[in-house]
């Protein structure tokens, strides 16, 4: 009798086994050849014709006047209220601070900045970090890297390479050097 009950139990789990076989395994096996009519269908390497325009389709777009004014926008309120101190900033509270849409504010920072949200944030941080220490010369690195919203060291540093060239603690004692030149 258990025995009974026992094959009763694992039914189920037969079931759901085949079910789950003839639903994606027999996927790998058909991706490996390719499709069963692949040679109906020879594959070609050429240019897919209006490639630009079934990009553009792909979903909403701005039109290249709006961006620009979206583009106006951002710059004048990430200089004027700094909004990129905030160290938990995203794409979305910028966006709704703008009131657009993220896909219209990503879309115009790729297009018109050529960076993305964060290669931009990170920008405006690093300018930040360059006039802060400016007026305060006596600022460790750790402090600087807080004060314009990073919060990791590694890509306070990062992020001031890319945009200078430089490590921040080579940019700090450079401009001291040229400071102590002055006077």
């Amino acid at each position: 009798m258990n025995t009974i009950w026992m094959l009763i139990g694992y039914v189920p789990l037969l079931g759901v086994a085949v079910f789950l076989y003839l639903r994606f395994g027999r996927r790998k096996s058909a991706g490996a050849e390719g499709p069963p009519d692949a040679k109906a269908y020879p594959r070609q390497d050429r240019a897919i014709p209006n490639a630009d325009r079934i990009l553009e389709d792909a979903g909403p777009s701005l039109k290249d006047a709006d961006m620009e004014e979206l583009k106006d926008r951002l710059c004048n309120v990430l200089e004027r209220e700094k909004l990129y101190l905030n160290p938990d900033i995203r794409v979305g509270d910028l966006a709704e601070r703008l009131y657009t849409n993220k896909s219209y504010l990503a879309q115009t920072i790729k297009l018109k900045l050529n960076k993305n949200f964060c290669q931009l944030v990170h920008y405006y941080r690093v300018r930040e970090a360059m006039r802060v220490y400016a007026q305060n010369p006596e600022l460790t690195i750790t402090q600087l890297c807080r004060r314009v919203g990073f919060n990791s060291m590694t890509t306070f540093n990062t992020a001031f390479g890319r945009n200078t060239g430089f490590t921040p603690a080579e940019w700090c004692k450079e401009y001291r050097k040229r400071n102590e030149a002055k006077a």
